[in-house]
């Protein structure tokens, strides 16, 4: 079976099968209980994916949100060997049947995909670079660049290894959600690429969109966390107001997270009886990413999104 999804019955039984009752469609596909894949999806090839769906995949980055990831992978059944300075630290890698080694090239070694997820764009380029891990992936691989990076960086990459196939995949949502399997992922690349790489994706994704070519997943990944910094800066004007007018922010914040006031940022601070630590906490990574947006859009108008965003990053950082 190729190209669009078959609507006889036992092609559509095998495909919803493989994909585990998720699927990626052209528009006009029969679709689980008659659901038609919207547009952002392309064609998934059951058959093909029948001789694919178990990977050889290496994972470079094993932290807070490249662990749970790498887990929900080995429990999809994929082979996964994991590459980590400090490999004592991740037994839990072992306990769920992976392999890890401080040794990089052994982590690549016969990878047919590879997952990138180090926290910086800085971190990522020492690793594919100067410490070689690019060269080392085996010609015909696909790297999978999970870091929040800029779109220029995913291009040069790419350019880098003309042997090897590259997709950008930034995700949106925590380590809770990759664990059930309800990540919200934005892919750029070629439509072959991303139709390979969707048995490793959908282990630890709800919700994947294909979005044009090479690049075009981090943009968007990038103006996602922008919108999310302007979102928390609200958040803390919110929680500002409510305090010097007496009221109480746990019942405020609980209020406003129902009404049309809204937000993945209030929903946030509600989950913590400290709602500060986790505006601290959760800056530490978008200090970086609005970074890597007003970098990307110097020739742009971000609109009210400049404004409000003030706060992070290295403008905020070098104001007096």
């Amino acid at each position: 079976m190729s190209g669009v999804l078959s609507r006889d019955a036992r092609s559509r039984r095998t495909f919803l099968a493989i994909s585990r009752g998720r699927y990626w469609a052209r528009p006009g596909a029969v679709g689980k209980d008659g659901y038609h894949p919207a547009d952002d999806c392309t064609t998934f090839d059951a058959d093909k994916a029948m001789g694919t769906m178990q990977m050889r995949i290496a994972w470079i980055g094993l932290g807070s949100m490249g662990k749970p990831m790498a887990l929900a992978a080995l429990r999809a059944g994929h082979t996964l060997i994991g590459y980590a300075r400090r490999p004592e630290e991740h037994g839990d890698i072992r306990a769920a049947g992976g392999i890890i080694t401080d040794v990089l090239a052994d982590a690549l070694a016969g990878a047919e995909i590879v997952c990138a997820n180090l926290y910086s764009e800085d971190q990522l380029r020492e690793v594919l670079f100067e410490r070689g891990a690019l060269s080392m992936i085996p010609a015909g691989a696909l790297l999978i660049l999970h870091s929040t990076v800029s779109p220029d960086f995913v291009r040069e990459v790419a350019a880098s290894r003309g042997d090897i196939s590259v997709i950008d995949a930034g995700f949106s949502g925590g380590a809770e959600d990759a664990s059930r399997k309800a990540l919200t992922l934005m892919v750029g690349g070629e439509a072959a690429d991303f139709e390979r790489a969707c048995p490793v994706l959908e282990t630890y994704a709800g919700h994947i969109t294909h979005l044009g070519p090479l690049g075009a997943g981090m943009t968007l990944k990038v103006i996602n966390n922008l919108a999310f910094a302007a979102h928390m800066a609200i958040a803390q004007d919110v929680l500002r107001l409510c305090t010097t007018n007496g009221l109480a922010l746990d019942k405020a914040i609980a209020a406003l997270s129902r009404g049309s006031a809204g937000s993945t940022a209030l929903g946030y601070l509600k989950s913590s009886p400290d709602p500060q630590s986790v505006f601290s906490a959760i800056r530490h990574y978008l200090d970086k990413d609005v970074d890597i947006a007003r970098a990307g859009s110097r020739h742009m108008d971000l609109g009210v999104l400049d404004g409000a965003t003030r706060g992070f990053g290295e403008h905020a950082n070098t104001q007096t």
